[in-house]
């Protein structure tokens, strides 16, 4: 296989992992966001439900406790067009990783040249 082949064949193998993840991803919060809300009481460590004015108090006393209220807006908060359900969530992290690679790429070439 030349290395044109394998750099498609890598793309598309990217897309497909990004459109798939949204149908196979878990919906209860996992990693770091599960464990300050489990921390705080917001919910139960091996729970999924999420009690959201535990989870608003929880953000509020960390606020208060670090003096941090910088916040920001996503442009696509939970990875997702809204009103798209999972189709949105698909697209915009399929755009995410073409984006991604667009960089890489870019990356890849100048610094190629630079020797």
């Amino acid at each position: 296989m030349d290395q044109k082949n394998l750099l498609y064949f890598g793309i598309i193998i990217a897309l497909v992992i990004a459109v798939a993840a949204p149908f196979i991803a878990s919906s209860n919060p996992d990693g770091l966001e599960s464990a300050f809300f489990g921390v705080f009481g917001a919910k139960e460590v091996h729970g999924a439900e999420l009690d959201e004015e535990a989870a608003g108090a929880a953000e509020e006393q960390v606020q208060e406790i670090t003096g941090n209220t910088f916040s920001f807006d996503s442009p696509f908060p939970d990875y997702t067009i809204g009103g798209m359900e999972k189709a949105g969530e698909a697209l915009i992290i399929a755009v995410g990783t073409l984006i991604v690679l667009g960089i890489a790429f870019g990356l890849g070439r100048a610094l190629s040249r630079s020797d």
